[in-house]
């Protein structure tokens, strides 16, 4: 009887395989190698650890990976975060040219502008109710008065609270 040996197949990869499986070359392998790309003790790359290693450490923006090669997105760059920054801030200039923004001291005078008006006319109230209803007595209009006042400083003690 014949018996036949199955010739052990390495699952492991030399840097050659594992280049051609990423797109890069094999130059640039032993450059990742050099950066800390793990190889076993044979000398070849065991291809999920590899790619585990390709994923953390190298940014797919600037490597010659092919598209489509299995690579997690690299973690944004000082440089990146910068662009983004002087972006946004190009982005909100321009949008107060357009008149789209505000600053907010200009927002607190306006609301403050409205606010003392609103008070000055709920403050007059009680005047014009007198003019209007000449029967009522000085103590009605000064309930009215103070029912207006108490108004105003509950609402105001409101807006303090936020």
């Amino acid at each position: 009887m014949l018996k036949i040996k199955k010739k052990y197949r390495d699952p492991n990869l030399s840097k050659s395989a594992f280049a051609r499986s990423l797109g890069l070359t094999p130059a640039r392998v032993s450059q990742m190698i050099k950066d800390g790309l793990p190889v076993e003790p044979s000398g070849k790359i065991n291809p999920e650890r590899g790619r585990a290693w390709v994923r953390v450490n190298v940014d797919p923006r600037r490597s010659a990976m092919r598209p489509g090669a299995v690579v997690a997105p690299a973690v944004p760059s000082e440089r990146d975060r910068l662009a983004r920054e002087q972006a946004d801030a190009v982005a909100l200039k321009n949008q107060k040219l357009r008149g789209e923004l505000v600053s907010a001291a200009e927002v607190e005078k306006g609301w403050s502008d409205i606010l003392r008006r609103v008070r000055s006319k709920v403050l007059a109230v009680p005047a014009r109710v007198r003019q209007m209803n000449p029967h009522l007595t000085a103590r009605d209009i000064a309930s009215i008065d103070a029912e207006l006042r108490r108004a105003l400083e509950d609402l105001a003690g409101a807006a303090d609270e936020h």
